[in-house]
């Protein structure tokens, strides 16, 4: 027995080491837990939440069966609606800043359009055509974007300036025209049909029949002269029928309802003649009698993205009074007129009398080039919104529903079997289409009623 007892001794001292290791390791447990409360506290919030507390997904299928719910479970639904309400917060503000983002970024690059080529004259070799007319001018050799119309002091090739003095009635002609409404599409695809109300151009070449000019109506200027044209130019489809011929010597000829030519003549209501590289006015076809290529927009501008003139506008009708100013003129059994207009054309009646503008006043969208290039619109409405800002738009004619502008008519290409240039352009364009008609939204993007204002006419 004695052989025996130091090996039990050591069996007990093996066991002592074990229990004193097993209770410090105890020991230190307790010690860090107590140390770290946070430890503690999730730990026993997983216990509890394992136990009781069910996930936000358990607690909507509940709620959306109308179960009952304990109280420390309705407070886990409260706090799972709140923390849903916070991301959904947190989502739209992130679909905001990206939105505001890509509104810099898109004004940044509109901020880097290549600036406008200055335009050139009339008589600028640079613009001349490869054929026999004006200026080398004829089917196939059309005027580019970088030609006008008429002498650099016309007026509508006169720019406007900062200073341009604001009329007195501005805000009332402004209220009563916008009333009528917003202004009006502009519309390609319209050639050869009886919706074509635009002004179709021909450049007759030295080679091209002869006809004479017979007017049923008030034209003597023109009334049985004879001149050159195209043998397949034809007047626009609508009822005002306009047809403009330019000669080989620089005479642009303006008619309105013009018939078809028969034998070697062309019959007409009313006519008459400016010079293409003169004042483009004191002619007959439109109401102001302007020229009839004053002020319409023409396919190269809007492809080239400029248009370096004023513009042709058409109001509902125009105002009878002569409290304008600016040695506004009545005009028997028509509207009012003032320079540059001519003449008058259809009065208005009752209320609208009092605010509507006369013949030839001068509109201006009021806005700076850099604010139309920081509008979110294209590149061909901006275009217009540039020419009506630097050099405006003269009533010339009236009807249709309140405020429009006038497109060239593109019979003057379909006649000779080329595609119409408007609707080329509009279908590039995503422009929208109805009945195989182009809408060019012209009204929208821009605050008409705020920036809109009628100035004081040119000088004679």
């Amino acid at each position: 027995m004695r052989a025996r007892r130091p090996h039990l001794a050591a069996m007990r001292r093996a066991a002592f080491a074990v229990l004193a290791l097993a209770l410090l390791l105890t020991t230190m447990s307790a010690s860090a837990g107590a140390a770290d409360p946070a430890v503690a506290r999730v730990a026993d919030h997983q216990a509890r939440a394992g136990r009781h507390a069910p996930t936000c997904r358990v607690l909507r299928r509940r709620l959306a069966h109308h179960r009952p719910l304990r109280a420390h479970v309705r407070a886990r639904a409260v706090r799972c609606r709140h923390a849903a309400r916070l991301r959904r917060i947190a989502r739209v503000k992130h679909r905001r800043a990206l939105a505001r983002r890509h509104a810099l970024v898109r004004r940044h690059r509109l901020a880097r359009q290549v600036p406008t080529p200055r335009p050139t004259q009339a008589t600028s070799a640079t613009t001349r055509g490869d054929a026999q007319g004006w200026n080398g001018f004829g089917v196939g050799s059309w005027p580019s974007a970088e030609w006008r119309p008429y002498a650099a002091d016309s007026p509508f090739n006169q720019p406007l300036g900062g200073g341009a003095q604001v009329a007195a009635r501005s805000a009332q002609i402004v209220h009563q025209v916008l009333s009528w409404g917003e202004p009006g599409n502009l519309m390609a695809g319209a050639a050869d049909s009886s919706n074509d109300y635009g002004h179709p151009t021909y450049y007759a070449q030295p080679s091209d029949p002869l006809y004479t000019l017979r007017s049923s109506g008030y034209s003597p200027a023109i009334d049985g002269a004879q001149i050159r044209i195209p043998a397949a130019a034809r007047a626009a489809g609508g009822g005002d029928g306009h047809m403009t011929i330019v000669e080989p010597d620089g005479w642009e000829y303006d008619l309105w309802q013009a018939d078809a030519k028969r034998g070697g003549t062309l019959s007409f209501s009313l006519g008459g003649r400016t010079r293409i590289d003169g004042s483009g006015l004191e002619s007959n076809a439109t109401a102001a009698r302007f020229g009839n290529l004053a002020g319409v927009i023409r396919a190269p501008e809007l492809a080239a993205g400029h248009i370096d003139h004023a513009l042709f506008v058409v109001v509902k009708c125009a105002s009878t009074s002569t409290s304008f100013g600016y040695g506004t003129r009545p005009d028997n059994g028509k509207s009012a007129y003032v320079f540059p207009a001519a003449a008058g054309g259809s009065e208005c009646s009752g209320a609208d009398n009092a605010d509507a503008p006369p013949l030839g006043a001068r509109f201006q969208l009021a806005m700076s080039a850099g604010q139309i290039d920081a509008l979110g619109v294209p590149t061909w409405k901006k275009a217009i919104l540039h020419a009506l800002a630097t050099y405006g738009g003269y009533v010339g004619d009236t009807g249709g529903p309140g405020f429009g502008l006038q497109f060239e008519s593109s019979t003057m290409y379909t006649a000779f079997g080329f595609a119409d240039p408007l609707v080329s352009f509009a279908k590039q364009n995503d422009v929208g289409s109805w009945n195989g008609m182009y809408a060019f939204n012209v009204a929208s993007g821009v605050d008409w009623a705020r920036y809109l204002r009628v100035v004081a006419p040119p000088s004679r």
